[in-house]
């Protein structure tokens, strides 16, 4: 008798507004891979009436065997207190070091790299403040509903800004601008289900399983 094959589910991280269409051709697509998708804007991830949404979505994370990231210029409604849903997803995927890929959008690229030369010099003037250089952000960006510099602090945390380049380990962030592009990245990691299932025997030999 045939083995049964493992369902393998995935999460795609809450990013949603101005987003639903291509988030939906995503889901779509690693529905058709064969994967079970879990995603909040689908409705595919349980919820617990009695708990919060950001709790809802974290155990998602917790369910999940794999988890894609996408991070947007826009950080999002999502926000409970201090927290951002969909960087709380994150750090708790990297956290349970759950198998993660990540999308980073050209224009959260962009930002990090202008908001970096805003370091350096303000009309050829050193800026001394973190205050400062955010402020300046703001008047480039105009402060719309398109960008947001918060969320380069997600983007610098999935490639581990923090850590000396030498050190830097699972810090891989595709670049896209386009939906093709990021159906490129997607068919190339997930197509494959020997490698993606490779992935999850070494997670579990790892975690002692």
């Amino acid at each position: 008798m045939a083995n049964k094959k493992k369902d393998i589910k995935i999460m795609v991280g809450s990013t949603v507004y101005g987003f639903e269409d291509q988030l939906s051709q995503i889901i779509a697509q690693l529905q058709l891979l064969g994967y079970t998708v879990l995603n909040s804007h689908n409705g595919s991830i349980k919820v617990n009436p009695k708990l919060s949404n950001l709790e809802n979505c974290l155990n998602a994370v917790e369910e999940c065997d794999l988890f894609l990231g996408i991070i947007r210029p826009y950080y999002g409604t999502g926000n409970i207190g201090e927290k951002n849903i969909t960087f709380e997803e994150i750090k708790k995927a990297i956290e349970l070091k759950k198998p993660y890929w990540f999308l980073v959008h050209r224009d959260v690229t962009f930002g990090r790299l202008l908001l970096g030369k805003l370091r350096l010099k303000k009309e050829d003037a050193l800026i001394e403040k973190e205050d400062d250089i955010y402020k300046e952000l703001s008047i480039v960006v105009a402060k719309n509903n398109f960008f947001d510099e918060r969320t380069i602090e997600i983007y610098n945390y999935v490639i581990e800004n923090h850590i000396p380049v030498t050190l830097r380990n699972g810090n891989w962030a595709q670049e896209f601008y386009r939906l093709d592009e990021m159906m490129t990245y997607i068919n190339t990691q997930f197509s494959d289900k020997g490698f993606v299932e490779s992935i999850l025997n070494e997670k579990q030999v790892n975690d002692g399983e």
